[in-house]
Formats: structure tokens, sequence, C-alpha cells
């Protein structure tokens, strides 16, 4: 991905500038967290979300995925040639829920994780966190849990995410009932992805054990 206004080069997973202009200027775009989710699901906690239509005049910029998606990557030659590193740990392909601190990273194996939704406690560069995930629909995002200096024990009850307290979260962190209602979660970094795309920019990722 290259920017309008300087032609810098950016990598799409960490945001930092590759090459061009910006790239001695140490510049690291801030992470945003991402719900990877459904369209019904969407739909049912938003309803009034506006959905980005597509433009006649634009057409030809609009790329055609002949019905690939994720997990269906296709590795040509001069594809496998552009990784930064290749790991056979896992399939290629497989799914993942990455995530990282620091230097510190992790891989989330989406298949080995149970397909309803739910609340996985972990500690990654010695910091408590807990990952929300659902595989079912390639949902996964990490925060931390740690609220108030307090690290809080999360659960799934009857479809919904529940702290010890009695506080109830939604997929994004965000606290919607109980104690802490308005509370956000720190977000850790962390989003979907396949494993060779994960782990050529982390070369060192650890693999969660479920």
């Amino acid at each position: 991905m290259a920017d309008r206004q300087t032609g810098s080069v950016w990598t799409h997973y960490d945001g930092s500038v590759l090459t061009g202009p910006l790239a001695e200027d140490d510049i690291q775009l801030g992470h945003v967290p991402l719900v990877h989710t459904t369209w019904v699901e969407w739909k049912a906690e938003r309803p009034e979300s506006l959905v980005l239509d597509q433009y006649d005049e634009y057409q030809n910029q609009y790329a055609r995925m002949a019905g690939l998606g994720i997990g269906d990557a296709w590795f040509g030659q001069q594809f496998r040639d552009s990784l930064l590193h290749e790991d056979d740990r896992l399939d290629p392909t497989e799914i993942v829920l990455g995530a990282g601190i620091g230097s510190e990273t992790r891989a989330y194996v989406l298949a080995d994780l149970p397909s309803e939704l739910s609340a996985l406690p972990d500690e990654l560069a010695g910091h408590a966190i807990v990952v929300f995930t659902e595989p079912s629909s390639l949902y996964g995002l990490a925060f931390s849990a740690v609220v108030d200096g307090e690290v809080l024990e999360f659960e799934v009850e009857d479809g919904r995410i529940v702290d010890s307290a009695g506080t109830t979260w939604d997929r994004s962190g965000l606290a919607t009932d109980g104690p802490l209602s308005g509370t956000q979660l720190q977000h850790v970094t962390s989003f979907v992805s396949e494993w060779y795309g994960w782990v050529a920019f982390y070369p060192e990722t650890t693999i969660y054990q479920a």
C-alpha cells in the first residue's frame, strides 16, 4: 500500500513504512480493533450501519478475487518468493488470530478452539489478557484483562460474555451492562489472518496450545 501524498509504501500488518520519503521518520500507524463477523450478526448489533456501494465509473479498480476468501490463498511461485519467512508448523492457509504485545506474539488456531463464542484467559509478554473468539464466524480479538488494576475473569454464559463481578461485555470489549457498564477493555494488537501472512511478519511467534 502506498499513500497518495508522499508515495511511501506501508505494510498492512503493523502499519510501518517500508520505503519512500517517510521511511526514515520511524512513523507507525496506530491499530484499530476490527471485528471480523458475518453481515447478519453485524446488522443485528448495529442496524443503522451504512454499506459502501460500488460505483460504475470505478469498476476497473475493483479487484476480482474469483471467489477466493480467507483461507483460500493461491500460492504462485512469484507470490512465494515475496514472503519474508515461511514456517511449516501449520498449513499456510490455516486461519489464526494473531496477537502481540511488544516483541512477543502468539497465534491462536481458530479450528482448535470451541466453535461457539468463548473467552480464553492467557498471558502475553507478562500481561494478563483475554481472547474472545468465535471460530464459526471467523471472529477473534484480544484484550487486556486488567481494569483499574484488577485482573478480571471472563466466561460465556448463555451466549453472553460476563466477568466474575457480573458485568456483561460485547465482542468488541465494551461493557454493556453491570457494575463496569461503559468501560472499554484495552485492545491488544490482534487480527484474524492466514498463518503464512502472520508468520511471515512474526517468525518468532508462538502457537497457543488449547
